[in-house]
């Protein structure tokens, strides 16, 4: 006598694979907005290294002779040609200064996500800024 095993008929199949669709369907959701959030984040950690990098640079620069100016450009020699900068040294009173005793450092890093070189609302950006006293061993140093 032989004895037959109860089997899957393919309608149970079918409803099978389709329940088991509808539940990966909210995980893989959940884990497209996750892989996003993850890229925003990293995003926003790379700019405020880099803005607190380029803010050390201008002050060592502006330390020896006090020299006031504005300086631009990306970030292309560490691989992100995308994230850009702008760097601002002023003793103007207007920004904070004291002519020949303060100056104020300005760092403002962004990601240019349209590629026009220019700073757009909505574009991520962080801005750094502090000042800097002059001072007679700063000037020996150099």
């Amino acid at each position: 006598m032989k004895t037959s095993r109860p089997g899957y008929s393919l309608l149970e199949v079918v409803i099978a694979t389709f329940l088991m669709a509808l539940a990966i369907i909210p995980a893989m959701n959940f884990m497209a907005g996750a892989i996003h959030a993850s890229h925003e984040l990293e995003t926003w950690n790379y700019m405020n290294l880099l803005a607190v990098g380029k803010l050390e640079e201008q002050l060592a620069a502006a330390a020896p002779d006090f020299t006031e100016g504005t300086y631009a450009g990306t970030f292309s020699d560490v691989g992100l040609p995308s994230v850009r900068y702008v760097a601002t040294r002023t003793t103007s009173p207007a920004y904070g200064g004291i002519a020949d005793q303060l100056m104020v450092v300005t760092v403002t890093v962004w990601n240019d996500e349209n590629g026009n070189g220019g700073q757009d609302s909505g574009e991520p950006e962080v801005t750094f800024a502090t000042k800097l006293a002059s001072m007679k061993i700063y000037q020996d140093g150099a």
